[in-house]
């Protein structure tokens, strides 16, 4: 049995990985397969609806209705490349180069692609991204099947979902060999004008960073949404930060909410004068239900250190536990709710970071937690006096009655002590 064990033991050691990708390079890993735990509680969230894009999920045969257009779209863009001298043959090279960089890029192996192959895939899929970008923008007409709102709307998300990307850096080369003649749009402003179609009410406001670059699209995405000179506001005076009460809780204690105004959702800000939480309005819609769960799973795969989605979810999850606290939020109109009820919107924040870490004194929004926590504290030790003058007010003889009690059960121990005393000196 030793012996069968350790010729076992010694096999298993020398297969090799078919799944995690050991050659990934960890400062290029960017595109992950989400974990389940992640991606508010389903991985489902992060799996393309109705384009493949990238290796994880080509040639799914739910995903194949828009594998021949595909083939059209590239078709359509060599037609305006090659009366300039750029064909098929030049899209080829610029990403052969890169192969083993791009393999490096996933975080599970992709040896299962050829050489060959994994670059007609890159080749492919992006110049769909490419030619999708330029209809969004108006460069190009907008043709069948994407003039239909569902399917625009469909792979418009999956082109945001984290296991459905392929490394920003291929989509450069592509649009940089492509654009013949050069035209005034960049493909960093094309990118922004898909991002800003994304309307998910008031408080969605992208920050005008027309420069902004990631890692993939997912990646620009999220950083547009990061307002430009906002860091992280670490909290040095504790090496520990409890995460805040309800919203409701707060409430009870005199904090209250009022909708802020800011670049995007991200930019809450709390007034400890007024002991008030402004929060910029965010629709709860489906694009919000695919693009920030998404958002979440990348910083948590990838570990990033600018957590700021991430901070968010965790921030709204804790305010949202019930119906209730949807309720109230919607009231200050903090939450614009769209087609969910507020059971579901507690839910998807409950969910959304149910698993996730994150070390909250080196957030963005590390001062808000401490100051909600030490109001919260405060506020707590006024509620008792608080209480009783409220129901002085509502009901004097009642408050007066209890006062009474009070004073006399006072008055009872203070005469059994001074008679025990008397008794027992000692």
């Amino acid at each position: 049995m030793r012996r069968d064990s350790l010729a076992s033991m010694s096999e298993y050691m020398e297969v090799a990985p078919k799944w995690n990708n050991e050659s990934a390079d960890e400062s290029r890993c960017s595109i992950f397969r989400v974990p389940l735990a992640l991606a508010g509680g389903n991985a489902q969230a992060s799996r393309p609806r109705i384009v493949s894009i990238g290796p994880y999920h080509h040639g799914e045969p739910p995903l194949q209705m828009l594998q021949e257009h595909k083939r059209t779209y590239l078709q359509t863009m060599l037609d305006q490349t090659q009366p300039h001298g750029v064909g098929f043959e030049d899209l080829i090279n610029k990403v052969a180069s890169k192969v083993e960089i791009i393999r490096q890029c996933y975080s599970e192996i992709t040896k299962c692609f050829s050489g060959p192959d994994l670059v007609k895939m890159m080749v492919v899929d992006g110049c769909f991204i490419i030619q999708f970008l330029r209809q969004i923008a108006g460069v190009i007409r907008m043709d069948p099947p994407l003039n239909n709102s569902y399917v625009l709307n469909s792979v418009a998300r999956d082109l945001l979902r984290l296991e459905n990307q392929v490394p920003y850096f291929v989509l450069e080369d592509l649009f940089e060999t492509t654009n013949v003649p050069k035209g005034t749009r960049s493909l960093a402003n094309l990118a922004f004008k898909f991002f800003i179609s994304f309307d998910a009410g008031p408080g969605f406001v992208l920050e005008r960073q027309i420069n902004i670059k990631g890692v993939h699209l997912l990646d620009s995405f999220r950083l547009s949404l990061i307002a430009q000179g906002q860091q992280d506001n670490p909290v040095e005076k504790s090496s520990y930060c409890r995460l805040i009460r309800s919203a409701s809780e707060l409430r009870r204690v005199g904090i209250g909410f009022k909708q802020g105004q800011a670049s995007s959702f991200l930019g809450i800000k709390f007034d400890s004068e007024r002991r008030t939480v402004r929060i910029p309005q965010i629709a709860i819609d489906d694009d919000l239900n695919c693009i920030l769960p998404n958002m979440v799973a990348f910083e948590q795969c990838r570990g990033q250190k600018d957590g700021h989605i991430t901070a968010y979810a965790v921030f709204m999850g804790c305010l949202i536990h019930t119906a209730d606290d949807v309720q109230r939020l919607r009231d200050r109109k903090v939450i614009s709710n769209h087609g969910m009820s507020n059971q579901d919107v507690a839910h998807f924040f409950g969910d959304i970071c149910k698993d996730a870490t994150i070390d909250i004194l080196k957030t963005y929004l590390a001062s808000h937690f401490s100051f909600l926590n030490e109001s919260f504290k405060y506020e707590q030790a006024h509620l008792c006096w608080a209480q009783l003058l409220n129901a002085f007010h509502d009901n004097p003889w009642s408050a007066l009655s209890g006062l009474a009690v009070i004073v006399t059960l006072v008055g009872i121990i203070q005469t059994m002590y001074t008679v025990l005393q008397y008794y027992h000196p000692k």
